[in-house]
């Protein structure tokens, strides 16, 4: 085992964690590999991955000499979703996945094409094998402004008419058949004729009143791609060689590690380096960007035979790098083949005190648990409370739900938002402008008020499980401020614990984990059952926190969790949708409905300017199309803003459609405004999947229009002096889907001739009332059946009772359910006159021998 044991001396390594320390007796050259960093792209299955970085440290140094810091991608095959389409290259680039190139291992393609051999890298945009179902005149919307319009299927139901779209205009026709593939191929730069769009059209149908397509299979790469030239810069680093086997590049300048620092190596690859005076740091991607991101620890395999994860290995566990305290650890004491017996898997966490992030509070205690940071105390005199509080103590966690030291502000009447339900109103200033009365509310009822002046903390206490007078928000007050025409308040620290805590005591379940021993030292849980590591399977361990096992004969999995970032912390931009060359528009960037200062604004990728302390920013246009709006700060999730500027004097047609959702067989509404200003355009001409509606929009600039098919479609509205308006609808299918769980069979043993009780429930979790016959199976065969009626959403338990008279194991099926049971040998069953005559015998027998008394 190469990973580093957290707490202990490790022996010099040059891999297996992520993060590096001076005090961890690491190897002054260390790398990152796939195996070892979560952030490069790795296949399970084959085992392969992509990325590796090296870096060449010096012992005392914070500083990383020009081309010390060597970073090294190859392409590697992968499979595509749709099994029938075989394989293709992909590559990580930057801790991104690229598409490389075809092989001969290529369905579609009759000749290797390499893209990475003429230094390009594009986007692998789709890659999904789900069945679809599409309609004449519906669409597949593809992305990047590709649609692929299903025009017609002909009369004998055997060829589909398609066309491919391009942001509006039709660039290709094809016909298909059931089982063909659609590919359409262009240039991508340097490289001729490359499938950038590929679909496989499984079936086509035609019946009395409808006609279909169903597609499974849907590969896409993006027309835009990276070019890599030697001696192109990104970030830090500088290409020294690319081709078809790979991009090397190495730091042309050195590179500081300097205390607190978070060194931008190249696209959303960085390092960040703790606030502390030993040398430690991780490597990291931001994921700022909302989204699902899966965090995985050191794969274990033939040459990483990890069986212990810490922080330092497993970045999905909780870790404070600035401080180095961690709290979790999960370690395999004994892996015999595929299974961890029972026992053998151990979690622990501790709690540990770390720093408040506005610093003049102190600190407070903090367990990771489970992959997520939870509240386990305050030490003495937190908030000005003498006394020690432990929520761990009485068996409690709180999750930690804002910590930060950002200055937002707030004016007279507003409220800053805070999480769960829970809002903090600024009602009123004092008129020396000194102090200002907080009312804070939850769910929109008033709880407490508190007077707080400037440099003040308001602080609000409540009870949580079992532990008294919690502090569970405390918000810091830098300046009060009392204007002729504005009250402000500006605050400069938030903490917030949650008041739905966790309860935990010994025998409690998580998952395949059981809690063994808890108290105001931490938690530790061990597996109560053996864990099979089968082929292809995702174990879920402990809630978030489960192992992924390759599809291989060899074994090879990790530990990872998934986070969703998107909550807490994300800037939203308030703008209009429509702006004119030349017109000055005031952007306008809030986080939890308070304005956000500092905060700086790109116009597509150039930076327009920060937000000023109000949260705006004033911005002209001087050219037209459409743009992306973002906006960025450290600490806050990204927030973006599609925007469409017009020339000077031009409108844009605008379109609303209702209700949502929408389902075949709605009549919906279709409203047309003018985009400045927002008032109905009446005589517009509207067009539904390319079809004209034949019918002008009325004073209201409304139209109506009866759904009929499920699918995809486009609604366009033209008229004279306005750009075209474009809105993308779904129409949802009309359908019943009949869901089984909660199978039982009871009793497991009964004798041959008895009867089991078998029951089942059924739910409704489609959108349309409809009836089933639910059949039952034993051994394969149907022996009882029974009609259900629901309507959506309804569900309902059936119950059947079934026999059989032969001894022998039955397998009982419902659905994709199945359950067994024991049908046993009967017990010998004595007539009444044989057993009358032997108790006679014996009774006589029994009289005889008393006699002879």
């Amino acid at each position: 085992m190469i990973g580093l044991l957290l707490g202990t001396a490790a022996a010099a390594s040059d891999s297996g964690d992520r993060v590096w320390d001076e005090n961890a007796n690491q190897s002054l050259t260390y790398t990152w590999t796939p195996q070892t960093y979560s952030g490069f792209y790795y296949d399970l299955d084959t085992g392969e991955g992509s990325e590796n970085l090296t870096v060449q440290l010096e012992e005392g140094r914070r500083v990383i000499e020009d081309g010390n810091l060597q970073y090294f991608t190859k392409p590697i095959e992968t499979e595509f979703e749709y099994g029938g389409w075989g394989s293709y290259q992909v590559i990580g680039f930057m801790a991104e996945r690229y598409f490389a190139g075809y092989t001969e291992n290529t369905d579609f393609v009759n000749d290797d094409i390499s893209v990475i051999s003429d230094g390009q890298l594009s986007k692998v945009l789709l890659d999904d094998d789900e069945e679809r179902s599409l309609y004449a005149g519906s669409s597949l919307l593809l992305s990047e402004g590709y649609s692929l319009n299903i025009v017609e299927v002909d009369i004998s139901g055997d060829k589909v008419w398609v066309q491919l779209e391009k942001d509006g205009d039709v660039i290709e026709d094809s016909f298909l058949s059931s089982n063909d593939d659609y590919v359409y191929e262009t240039d991508l730069g340097d490289t001729e004729d490359v499938p950038l769009i590929a679909v496989h059209f499984s079936e086509i149908f035609t019946g009395r009143e409808t006609t279909a397509v169903f597609v499974e299979g849907i590969f896409q790469v993006s027309d835009e791609y990276v070019k890599i030239e030697g001696g192109d810069e990104f970030g830090e680093l500088e290409v020294g060689s690319i081709s078809s086997s790979g991009i090397r590049m190495e730091n042309e300048d050195s590179i500081s590690l300097s205390k607190g620092d978070t060194v931008e190596l190249m696209g959303r690859l960085g390092f960040v380096v703790a606030d502390a005076d030993e040398l430690r740091f991780a490597l990291e991607v931001e994921a700022s960007e909302p989204g699902s991101y899966e965090l995985r620890g050191t794969v274990y395999d033939e040459i990483f035979n990890t069986t212990v994860w810490t922080p330092f290995n497993f970045e999905g566990f909780y870790y404070n790098i600035d401080e180095d305290v961690s709290t979790e650890r999960l370690v395999i004491k004994e892996l015999e083949g595929r299974s961890i017996d029972d026992e053998m898997l151990v979690y622990s966490t501790k709690p540990e005190l770390v720093e408040f992030e506005r610093e003049d509070w102190g600190g407070y205690e903090v367990i990771g648990f489970l992959a997520e940071k939870y509240f386990a105390g305050y030490p003495e005199d937190a908030f000005g409370d003498s006394d020690r509080v432990s929520v761990l103590s009485d068996s409690i966690l709180s999750k930690v739900l804002i910590d930060e030291d950002d200055k937002k502000s707030l004016f007279t009447g507003s409220s800053l938002i805070l999480e769960n339900g829970y809002s903090l109103k600024a009602a009123e200033i004092d008129v020396n402008g000194k102090s200002v009365l907080f009312e804070l509310y939850k769910d929109g009822d008033l709880l407490d008020t508190g007077i707080v002046s400037s440099n003040g903390d308001y602080v609000y206490e409540a009870d949580i499980g079992g532990a008294d007078d919690v502090p569970m928000i405390a918000v810091h007050v830098s300046t009060v401020f009392r204007g002729t025409e504005v009250d402000a308040v500006f605050v400069e620290g938030i903490f917030q614990i949650s008041d739905d805590y966790l309860e935990l005591e010994e025998g409690d379940s998580f998952g395949e984990m059981e809690i063994v021993s808890v108290s105001s030292s931490g938690v530790i849980m061990e597996n109560e059952d053996s864990i099979s590591l089968s082929r292809d399977d995702t174990i879920d361990l402990m809630e978030n926190v489960k192992f992924r096992v390759a599809d291989s004969s060899e074994l090879r999995f990790y530990p990872f969790v998934e986070v969703v970032k998107g909550d807490g912390g994300q800037l939203d931009i308030e703008m209009p949708d429509t702006l004119v060359v030349g017109e000055e528009v005031e952007i306008l960037v809030t986080a939890r409905g308070v304005s956000v200062g500092d905060v700086e604004l790109f116009f597509e990728d150039e930076s327009i300017g920060r937000t000023g302390d109000e949260g705006s920013l004033g911005y002209t246009p001087d050219s037209e199309g459409s743009f992306t709006v973002s906006a960025e700060k450290g600490g806050y999730v990204s927030g973006s803003k599609e925007v469409d500027v017009l020339a000077e004097g031009s409108r844009k047609l605008e379109i609303e459609v209702s209700p949502d959702p929408i389902r075949e067989g709605d009549t919906i509404s279709i409203k047309v405004t003018d985009s400045i200003g927002d008032k109905p355009v009446s005589g517009a001409d509207v067009f539904f999947g390319g079809e004209d509606l034949g019918e002008q929009t009325n004073e209201a600039g409304i139209v109506s229009y009866w759904v009929t098919a499920p699918g995809t479609y486009k609604i366009n509205a033209s008229k004279a002096g306005y750009e075209a308006g474009e809105a993308v609808i779904e129409v949802l299918e009309h359908r019943a889907e009949f869901v089984f769980t909660n199978l039982t069979v009871e009793p497991a043993s009964v004798e041959a001739g008895a009867a089991v009780k078998v029951t089942v429930q059924v739910e409704n979790t489609g959108n349309a009332e409809d009836e089933s016959t639910v059949e039952l199976l034993v051994n394969g065969e149907a022996v009882d059946s029974e009609t259900v009626s629901l309507g959506a959403g309804e569900s309902t338990t059936l119950e059947f009772s079934h026999m059989e008279e032969e001894p022998g194991t039955y397998t009982v099926e419902i659905g994709d359910l199945s359950g067994t049971y024991e049908a046993t040998e009967k017990t010998p069953f004595l007539s009444a006159a044989l057993t009358l005559g032997i108790l006679l015998t014996v009774f006589v027998v029994f009289r005889r021998g008393k006699g002879k008394n």
